[in-house]
């Protein structure tokens, strides 16, 4: 054979060995292709459905193709029904639905997912309508008749309280020839974690598992959290991000099993890193091989509060209709089969109310206890020694930062009340109380988190830092200039009630360095800096 037809003959057969290897690779994309995304049920109930929003909204129904609900045939009608007398409802193309999707109606499916978010913190989110964070949102940076700041601040992460608009007599006001109710653009759209909802149900699961894939992925990546949790006031994505955690998640992300489907096992499906998800919600595998199943209930595993002015170790009252009260450490626990008068938030025409509803206990949950069980999804990774003593780092970062400032300005605050300087109804009328709120909540939670979460910079420059400053050089000062406001005799009172508390062991650098803490720095600048 000459060399020119041998060359033709192993080109073709190069040419058809690579066509091939193509068809091949072309089979087994389509293969994987089906595996990760079945075909989707499409049941005679959701047809008409599909087929219109494939005009009107064709991501939306790309995205529920996509889920694990079109996998198992559950559609628009399973998720969007609604029942007669439902405020929400109206009779759309011959179905009676409502636009919300309220936790209420993911619990005729997700019973115990249901049942544990319910009675869990962000479930309460929406309470903040009644704080001191809402009403400077309203207020302060707000109008009397324009909540913007709080509508498209406050409320898209905590949640609103959805309403309706309604006539004169009280009645909701219906558009269009399907006579759908007007809802109050205020109030919604909102996919806010604690959002008040008209079935009595609080919450919103597509805050975390947004729709219409619902993907698992998305509610395990910290990204997600970090829609709410960052910012001055509790920056947990800025500081998960700059922690040894983050930093190993970042670069492991493609080791972390997120799609996974079912149970997602710190210990047995990862090991690359820890997400939020992974410390407050997610299961875990105990060094034992004993399995600890997942909660929505996200406070489950936290012993600490670092919210409030001052942090207590919370421990936990269970009540025997499954209502969860947190009990600060300082507070004398109840007895388990005592019953006792609680409190919690309602809606009540479409406001939010205080009901006092007498429950009997249940169980108790010890801080400690709640600690162990954080502990046991840090020993997939860490040593007794590693976490404990983790532990002694950060409570003694929350009773320093407690003791030396929080607890002392507290009580100034409080006396300021009580001798008429500053008062309840004018929570900002004078500079200190500015300057305290944002010492607690500002700069002392983010102290505070970035100790719980392994956060240097946090802790320190945008934290402990700045608590310091912010203590001597402005609310000391302004908490004089406020009395001073009052009488001269209360400003004297408190010039001297200052001057008293500088005089402490814990505030002595005011008055001047030792001479031989002033030799060490010198050195230390010199052989650093050479100068």
């Amino acid at each position: 054979m000459k060399l020119t037809t041998k060359r033709y003959v192993v080109a073709v057969m190069s040419f058809f060995f690579l066509a091939s290897l193509l068809v091949v690779a072309y089979h087994e994309s389509a293969r994987h292709r089906r595996e990760e995304a079945p075909e989707p049920i499409v049941t005679a109930a959701n047809e008409a459905c599909v087929t219109c929003h494939m005009k009107d909204s064709p991501a939306m129904v790309m995205q529920w193709e996509e889920s694990r609900h079109a996998e198992f045939g559950v559609g628009c009608v399973d998720c969007h029904t609604a029942e007669k007398g439902d405020v929400d409802g109206w009779l759309h193309e011959g179905a009676l639905v409502s636009a919300l999707v309220t936790p209420k109606d993911c619990s005729n499916c997700h019973t115990r997912e249901y049942e544990e978010f319910s009675k869990s913190h962000h479930a309460k989110a929406g309470e903040i309508l009644a704080s001191l964070d809402n009403i400077l949102a309203e207020k302060v940076a707000g109008l009397p008749h324009n909540n913007a700041d709080a509508v498209n601040g406050c409320w898209q992460c905590h949640g609103s309280i959805i309403r309706y608009e309604r006539d004169d007599e009280g009645n909701v006001l219906k558009a269009g020839k399907e006579h759908k109710p007007v809802i109050d653009a205020e109030t919604w759209p909102n996919s806010g974690i604690g959002r008040l909802n008209p079935d009595g149900s609080k919450g919103s699961c597509h805050a975390c598992h947004s729709r219409h894939t619902f993907d698992a992925g998305l509610a395990r990546s910290p990204e997600n959290c970090g829609k709410c949790h960052m910012g001055p006031d509790h920056p947990q994505i800025e500081i998960y991000n700059e922690s040894k955690h983050g930093i190993a998640f970042y670069a492991n992300r493609d080791k972390m099993a997120l799609d996974k489907e079912g149970d997602w096992v710190l210990g047995r499906d990862y090991s690359a890193a820890p997400t939020c998800a992974t410390c407050h919600i997610s299961s875990y595998m105990t060094p034992q091989g004993v399995y600890e199943a997942n909660s929505h209930d996200v406070g489950e595993r936290i012993s600490w509060t670092l919210r409030p002015v001052v942090s207590t170790k919370l421990n936990l009252v269970v009540y025997e209709d499954g209502f969860k009260e947190d009990y600060p450490d300082t507070r004398e626990l109840p007895a388990i089969g005592a019953t006792m008068k609680t409190t919690e938030k309602i809606v009540e025409n479409e406001q939010l109310v205080s009901k006092t509803v007498e429950r009997k206990v249940a169980r108790i949950v010890t801080w400690d206890e709640r600690r162990e069980k954080m502990k046991g999804a840090c020993r997939n990774c860490h040593n007794d020694t590693y976490i404990d003593n983790f532990y002694v780092q950060f409570d003694s970062l929350v009773e320093l930062y407690n003791e030396k400032f929080a607890i002392p300005a507290k009580k100034i605050m409080d006396d300021l009340k009580a001798d008429g300087v500053l008062r309840a109804e004018a929570p900002f009328e004078h500079e200190v109380q500015w300057v305290y709120w944002e010492l607690w909540h500002h700069e002392g939670r983010r102290a505070r988190h970035g100790a719980s979460m392994m956060g240097p910079d946090y802790t320190h420059w945008h934290g402990m830092y700045e608590v310091s400053k912010h203590f001597y050089q402005e609310f000391l000062p302004a908490v004089v200039e406020a009395a001073a406001t009052a009488s001269e005799a209360l400003e004297h009172k408190y010039e001297l009630r200052i001057k008293t508390l500088l005089t402490q062991e814990e505030h002595s650098w005011k008055h001047g360095l030792s001479d031989e803490e002033v030799r060490r720095l010198n050195k230390a600048y010199r052989d650093r800096y050479d100068q």
